[in-house]
């Protein structure tokens, strides 16, 4: 959703983006087609990933850092093209049960180039989600010579390694956040042939320790809060909204797994799905990593659902051949128009290329994954050797993990509006 705030507040408004490592803030395209085409990673990492999956530099070790995540240099690219924008987006999900939404764009779209615009929201259980923005134009907002820092009026992303910082400090709502960046990190692009052409994502950060504070308007003080962030950078030199049709990303964690994955459409004939995940259970070999999984989609079981222009699924299917798993989407916590703040006549001229709607939806995860292959023990002396046998290769094949987490739905256009 790169260019559906692209003009909130033209007066005073708009966000944000990344480059490939190379000189802070470069193009970086041709070093962005070069990691796409399965150039080698470096082999500090536990597994390295070759040609879409993985093979462990140790069948009896487990898979612990697995991500390039120093080869994805995360500084703005200030792009220069007239429809160009890039994004960050993040999805904090605190122990407190608060959920933090937030997104950095940096946009040409409209009036003048490289226009920024910061806008999130904060849920509480039991309240409605409460959104807070900021919007400048590049005159009045200021990114660091290194462009891995940028200040949006009361809005700042700091992408130093290897501790990054989300900081609202507005006067309704204040957030310190501070999460592990390491270059060691679960981290990885998504492949060329996943995406639409001239579009490009880096997932910079998988379920990343989190610490800090957070006061919304109802609090009377700060809460101290520890959870989890997730980073994604997106980047487009065309209109994303001729690109994208609709974009899905699942967030999720629970007990030593993270998630991370990803569903898109384009035009009338794209649609690809991938996955990146890792467990850190002790019994655990392999992970889904860059894996350019087959997806099934199964529409909304509602009825009144099925005739929205925004339908949600239902549920996703997706397997690679060996690893397999679902996505269950739940219930909706959070659905807007991202152009609705925009004022007159920007959002007329926006609407003419896109009619955006955003959702956020609680998300179930089931993911099987190869367990490790370890010496089998003597049997239990009530056990026959056969069915002692046949029951512990059955259990070593594969191992479920149940993961809770989030969907967010990003619809480009209606459903039915292409």
């Amino acid at each position: 959703m790169l260019t559906i705030v692209a003009a909130l507040f033209f007066s005073s408004v708009i966000l944000p983006s990344t480059s490939d490592a190379g000189a802070p803030g470069s193009d970086g395209d041709d070093h962005a087609q070069a990691s796409e085409s399965n150039a080698p990673l470096p082999k500090s990492n536990a597994a390295i990933v070759r040609n879409g999956s993985i093979s462990s530099e140790s069948s009896s070790a487990r898979l612990r850092t697995v991500g390039p995540a120093a080869l994805l240099d995360p500084a703005a690219r200030l792009l220069e093209e007239d429809d160009a924008s890039e994004a960050w987006t993040l999805y904090v999900e605190l122990d407190s049960g608060h959920r933090i939404t937030q997104r950095f764009l940096i946009s040409n779209t409209g009036p003048g180039e490289h226009n920024a615009v910061a806008i999130g929201h904060v849920s509480e259980p039991g309240r409605e989600a409460y959104r807070y923005q900021n919007g400048r134009r590049r005159a009045r907002w200021t990114l660091s010579d290194d462009r891995l820092f940028l200040d949006i009026a009361a809005s700042h992303l700091d992408l130093h390694r290897p501790l990054g910082e989300l900081r609202i400090t507005k006067k309704d709502i204040e957030i310190r956040l501070f999460f592990d960046f390491p270059e060691s990190g679960l981290a990885a692009r998504v492949p060329h042939d996943r995406l639409p052409k001239n579009y490009h994502m880096d997932i910079l950060a998988v379920a990343a320790q989190t610490t800090g504070t957070i006061q919304a308007p109802w609090m009377s003080e700060p809460l101290e809060s520890r959870g989890r962030t997730w980073l994604v950078h997106t980047w487009t030199r065309k209109d994303e909204a001729t690109l994208v049709d609709r974009r899905i990303e699942v967030f999720g964690y629970e007990k030593k797994t993270s998630f991370y994955g990803l569903h898109i459409r384009g035009g009338t004939n794209f649609e690809q799905g991938w996955v990146l995940a890792e467990s850190n259970s002790a019994s655990m070999i392999e992970s889904l990593i860059n894996v350019p999984a087959s997806w099934t989609e199964f529409g909304p079981t509602d009825k009144r659902a099925q005739t929205r222009s925004y339908p949600v699924p239902s549920r996703f299917v997706f397997s690679d051949g060996t690893n397999s798993g679902q996505i269950t989407l739940k219930q909706e916590w959070l659905r807007f128009d991202p152009l609705a703040v925009i004022p007159q006549p920007f959002r007329w001229f926006i609407r003419r290329m896109t009619k955006p709607q955003e959702v956020w939806a609680d998300a179930v995860i089931g993911v099987t994954l190869p367990e490790a292959l370890e010496t089998p023990s003597l049997p239990d002396a009530s056990e026959t050797e056969s069915d002692s046998n046949s029951k512990r290769e059955t259990e070593e094949e594969t191992a479920e993990r149940s993961v809770t987490g989030v969907a967010s739905i990003t619809f480009l256009n209606p459903a039915k509006g292409r």
